[in-house]
């Protein structure tokens, strides 16, 4: 039997992952440098044991790591968001509440999914070239006049292709 604190829970870490994921507001420009260096500290946080490639237990790490990351951060808003989401104020979530406060929810990709995805070469591992090529393709794809630079303007255009 469903009770009415396992829902508002429920409700709860639905609307904390939702509005955890908000995307932040992109610069109005990015040099291809400044971008190339984004993607390598990605990489490099990635590559915890520094072998120069990316290997499952590296992204079965980092994910954990994320999701622990995610978990606390959710623990320490739960009590404002139930507050938000108790509209009647009456210390509990009615199905109407709870209805009101589920947002849709999407997979992650597996650790092999995005091994899939990136290594071209198939060895199992990713390497900093495979990871930074398709990031680079896609910059050079919104870098409409070939300048290096990709400004606000390019961005919207890229998002209305």
């Amino acid at each position: 039997m469903i009770t009415r604190l396992s829902l508002a829970a429920a409700a709860i870490a639905l609307a904390s992952t939702a509005g955890a994921q908000a995307p932040a507001q992109a610069p109005q420009q990015i040099s291809k440098a400044d971008f190339t260096k984004n993607i390598d500290t990605r990489f490099a946080a990635l590559d915890t044991n520094k072998d120069g490639s990316v290997s499952k237990s590296e992204i079965v790490a980092a994910q954990a790591k994320a999701l622990q990351e995610a978990q606390a951060a959710q623990q320490q808003r739960m009590e404002a968001e139930f507050n938000k989401l108790d509209t009647n104020h009456d210390k509990s979530l009615s199905l109407a509440e709870f209805k009101a406060a589920a947002p849709a929810i999407r997979a992650s990709e597996t650790p092999e999914q995005m091994i899939a995805q990136f290594d071209t070469n198939k060895d199992g591992k990713i390497s900093a070239a495979e990871y930074r090529a398709p990031k680079l393709a896609n910059f050079d794809k919104a870098d409409a006049n070939h300048d290096g630079v990709i400004t606000a303007q390019e961005i919207a255009a890229m998002r209305r292709r």
